[in-house]
């Protein structure tokens, strides 16, 4: 017969497994893991950098090795090919292509977006095309016949651009020309070289079209469709299977910077200035004079899930770059962005 004691202590182990698996995920499992995330050296990078220099990562027991991309969609053949567990991923033609054949990541986490006043996207125009009326969305027309350049086709750069030539009647496939295959710098110097007439250009960049007068920027991404998601995480379903808890604290370190980094760019924070131009290379006098606009972090860590999809249907119906529509199912998972700000709310961590 069982002793009393014997179901005293019964009783007092089954209650406390009962309250271990009540615990959240994170606070259970704090033993240390490794991420390998891909990053691009960018202002709006921002966030990593700050929870580098601040110590985050390590605080949930991330051992964080970073490897460095000249652009999102450079990275998305090493996180298919398992050389990374997440990266940033713009939200592209090539994106929605790979999701609709059965892509291995789900995007999981807000990697930034055009909010008014805070988004980085500046549309420049020629002088002549300025002279000629070209200062508004609505006069987006007199890019008929028009040089347009962009970094590559299917872009965040074709997307605004495209949808803005479109709302003013024009077909984005065949009613203007895309110069494609230059890095920013080489479309602001392709400006001053009268090889482009109008181009996407993020500042602090942008800001050397008017100072070398080549043009005149003459609205932003936003004025062409409010809060664009720019890009997200994307992230392995492996990792995403083998090491949640490891995502989930992720998302904690990257949504709390990324709240860090929207109140520094508002208050343009001389300590995080000199934390971004380290990571980057772009002198602070440049990041501070950028300032706000160095790409608002949705604060709930979580992305603008209609303007992505909104993206994959302007690819699929009106570009026709992607064949096969992609459904949410497919694109996201977003638990670990839902489950790191509850844990924020819980008890944040970094003070």
């Amino acid at each position: 017969m069982t002793s009393s004691l014997d179901r005293r202590r019964f009783v007092s182990t089954t209650a406390a497994a009962a309250a271990a698996l009540a615990m959240p995920r994170v606070a259970r499992s704090q033993e240390r893991a490794k991420i390998r995330i891909g990053v691009v050296p960018l202002i709006s990078s921002g966030p990593v950098f700050l929870a580098q220099a601040k110590g985050f990562f390590d605080k949930v027991g991330l051992d964080v090795e970073i490897r460095y991309f000249a652009d999102g969609v450079l990275a998305m053949p090493a996180l298919i090919a398992g050389e990374l567990d997440a990266t940033v991923a713009t939200l592209n033609a090539g994106l929605f292509n790979t999701v609709a054949k059965g892509a291995p990541f789900k995007l999981v986490l807000d990697r930034g977006s055009e909010k008014p006043g805070s988004g980085s996207m500046t549309i420049a125009a020629s002088n002549e095309l300025v002279k000629a009326g070209m200062t508004a969305p609505d006069k987006m027309a007199l890019l008929k016949g028009k040089k347009v350049a962009i970094q590559a086709p299917g872009g965040i750069d074709q997307y605004l651009l495209g949808l803005g030539v479109r709302r003013a009647g024009l077909d984005p496939r065949t009613d203007v020309e895309w110069s494609s295959g230059l890095a920013y710098p080489d479309i602001v110097k392709a400006m001053g070289a009268g090889q482009a007439d109008a181009a996407n250009v993020p500042v602090p960049l942008g800001f050397l079209v008017e100072k070398n007068n080549f043009g005149k920027l003459v609205f932003s991404g936003w004025d062409i469709e409010p809060n664009t998601q720019l890009a997200c995480w994307a992230m392995s379903q492996k990792y995403l299977q083998s090491n949640k808890s490891a995502a989930v604290r992720f998302a904690m370190v990257h949504t709390h910077a990324g709240r860090l980094y929207n109140k520094a760019a508002a208050a343009k924070d001389p300590d995080v200035i000199r934390i971004i131009s380290e990571a980057t290379k772009v002198p602070p006098p440049l990041i501070e004079a950028a300032a706000p606009r160095w790409t608002w972090f949705n604060e709930n860590g979580q992305p603008n899930i209609e303007s992505c999809m909104a993206q994959g249907t302007f690819w699929t119906e009106q570009m026709k770059l992607v064949s096969g529509s992609v459904t949410k199912e497919q694109l996201f998972d977003l638990s670990p962005a839902i489950e790191a700000e509850a844990q924020l709310a819980s008890k944040n961590p970094f003070g």
